[in-house]
């Protein structure tokens, strides 16, 4: 298994420089991998600018049956690049996502024994951990040394194996298991983990990750931006707080650790700007205490809790 064997999308809305980073991250580490962009009709002048000044072909923007909802078009577009994947395997990512390192053989190794190893698995996760979930992820997963996957523990009670990973909106998936089961995206991740629940097993975590998203993106909500959404531009800034790519030295103590240390992003990724704070946190309003207090003030009053 190669990137031949790679199909990736770029799900982008109105933020050039956002979508510039992921496109370029591609570029450095996923040769021979087919990229392609689905847009959600975005207006911002620098994101159509950027946009046309890609490859013929590589940009695929909505139809008529945009799908309106919480996430814009984002579901319809992932159902549109998983009808249009003929590779085996798709990876897809948004715009504020970074692939942070190369992959050698040994991940390849690692992902086609997650595939080969269990018929009933369609998805994997390539993302590291955000601090904030390690104690889910250490609660719900188990080490698997021999695959260098975190598993499904044996040991789960009823109620948290009901509550089992089994998808996220950036994963690594299998296409030709996906159309079997007749898969349709739903208009939530929540929606589509229940889905994927009732059809294939739980997924798994590569113990090596090499995806992960940039800390203190600017925020959307319905296609527009609230007041708190609007100071955080000016307070926090425009410029993209970039990750960076992980060194050959970096990525061999993670290939090394113990796996008793799980990958949480903080603990091995670093970000381009030093002003960026651990822990990450990955809206900009909620990059100071004053600003996330406004938005979530905004939010109850419009009945978005």
């Amino acid at each position: 298994m190669t990137f031949d064997d790679l199909d990736i999308a770029i799900f982008s809305y109105n933020r050039a420089a956002y979508l510039q980073n992921c496109v370029m991250s591609v570029q450095r580490h996923c040769p021979g991998a087919r990229l392609t962009i689905f847009d959600d009709a975005s207006t911002d002048p620098d994101t159509l600018a950027y946009l046309a000044s890609l490859p013929e072909g590589m940009v695929v923007q909505p139809g008529s049956q945009d799908a309106a909802g919480r996430h814009g078009g984002l579901y319809y577009n992932m159902q549109r690049a998983l009808d249009r994947a003929d590779r085996t395997l798709l990876l897809t990512l948004q715009d504020d996502t970074q692939v942070v390192r190369s992959l050698d053989q040994s991940d390849w190794d690692t992902i086609l024994s997650a595939f080969e190893t269990d018929p009933l698995r369609a998805f994997l996760s390539v993302l590291f951990i955000k601090s904030v979930r390690e104690t889910r992820y250490k609660r719900l997963l188990r080490p698997v040394p021999e695959q260098s996957l975190y598993d499904l523990r044996n040991d789960l009670s009823p109620q948290n194996h009901a509550k089992r990973m089994a998808y996220f909106d950036i994963s690594l998936m299998h296409v030709d298991r996906l159309h079997a089961a007749h898969w349709q995206m739903q208009n939530s991740e929540a929606a589509n983990v229940e889905q994927a629940r009732r059809l294939f097993a739980p997924m798994p975590t590569m113990a090596h990750p090499f995806v992960f998203f940039c800390p203190e993106v600017p925020f959307f909500r319905n296609r527009g931006q609230s007041l708190a959404a609007k100071l955080a531009l000016r307070v926090v800034g425009r410029d993209v707080k970039t990750l960076k790519d992980m060194t050959p030295a970096q990525i061999k103590a993670m290939k090394t650790r113990d796996m008793s240390t799980y990958p949480v992003a903080e603990t091995f990724l670093e970000a381009d700007n030093p002003k960026v704070r651990k822990p990450f946190v990955y809206k900009d309003v909620k990059a100071r205490w004053w600003l996330s207090a406004l938005h979530k003030i905004e939010q109850a009053l419009k009945g978005r809790r």
